[in-house]
């Protein structure tokens, strides 16, 4: 199996291209300095050759941006995903892993959604761009894999919120768990929180994320969606409060009014992939911040 993984140099695809290598797998990896994925025809120079496609690779945003400028986030996705696929298509390509993301989902309340979720109702609001621009991409999934007589099988993954090593930590960038764990390492005074820290997250671990998708290489052979989280969540302020305990460091909180949730509760069944692949997380939510500070401390990135 020759694998390429789009993205290599993002969160996952980082984590997941040295995984692999480490697992002996014959992988290689393309990143946003190396080739723009936007172009069709850069797409099928670079994909000739791989039977398998993990198309990690995607233009990212916060929900801030997004909702002041949206095709900004929007439009490179669409042409990139829609390109890589077509490119690998034509390739022969024979398995494609997209990863999704659970802003595809629409307001389930405390309900954990299942893969089954969310055909009949809109996403939030926050990120209805990016949840419709995810949707498409995993209906040209669907076809490629289903309405062609000739067809490319496709997997869809849907991950929870990942934290760990390779992630953005620029303020004006990162998502919130970084974004807590800088502050706390960096001992801030006060503790600046937006909102007031009662959104509930399904938070996970990206070592955890890349075991899974390394079962879904090697084990999945055919259309399917995956949700991949801890089966557990978790508010803003347990996150703060698991950081400073870790960091043994105490400190005000000052939570910074007007800011509405982006979205309130967010939680994933990752039953099917727990069941059907026999996979299951390795870390806690503290021990996986435990590992992320640790990695931070002696990194600094930003």
């Amino acid at each position: 199996m020759k694998i390429l993984i789009t993205g290599y140099t993002g969160l996952i695809g980082s984590n997941l291209y040295m995984h692999l290598k480490e697992k002996g797998m014959d992988v290689d990896g393309i990143g946003s300095k190396d080739a723009d994925l936007t172009s069709l025809s850069n797409c099928k120079n670079i994909i000739n050759g791989y039977d398998t496609v993990i198309h990690c690779a995607a233009n990212t945003s916060n929900a801030f941006d997004t909702e002041k400028s949206p095709l900004v986030h929007v439009t490179p996705n669409v042409a990139m995903n829609a390109n890589v696929m077509d490119a690998s298509y034509h390739s022969g390509v024979k398995k494609f892993i997209f990863i999704s993301s659970s802003t595809i989902y629409p307001p389930s309340g405390d309900r954990a959604v299942k893969e089954t979720d969310y055909i009949f109702e809109e996403p939030y609001g926050a990120y209805f761009p990016v949840g419709w621009m995810k949707r498409y991409a995993e209906v040209l999934c669907d076809m490629y894999s289903n309405r062609l007589e000739k067809t490319m099988q496709c997997i869809v993954v849907r991950p929870a919120n990942i934290f760990g090593p390779g992630d953005k930590w620029d303020f004006a960038k990162c998502h919130v768990t970084p974004a807590t764990i800088r502050k706390v390492v960096e001992r801030h005074n006060p503790i600046k929180v937006w909102g007031d820290g009662t959104e509930v997250r399904d938070l996970i671990h990206i070592d955890d994320v890349v075991t899974a998708l390394e079962l879904i290489v090697k084990k999945v052979d055919r259309y399917s969606i995956w949700n991949v989280g801890s089966n557990t969540a978790h508010s803003v302020n347990e996150v703060l409060s698991m950081c400073m305990e870790i960091e043994n460091y105490d400190a005000p909180i000052e939570y910074v009014g007007g800011m509405k949730p982006m979205i309130p509760v967010r939680k994933i069944d990752s039953t099917k992939i727990m069941n059907e692949l026999d996979w299951k997380c390795k870390y806690t939510l503290k021990e996986g911040l435990e590992k992320t500070i640790k990695w931070y401390k002696e990194n600094h990135v930003l």
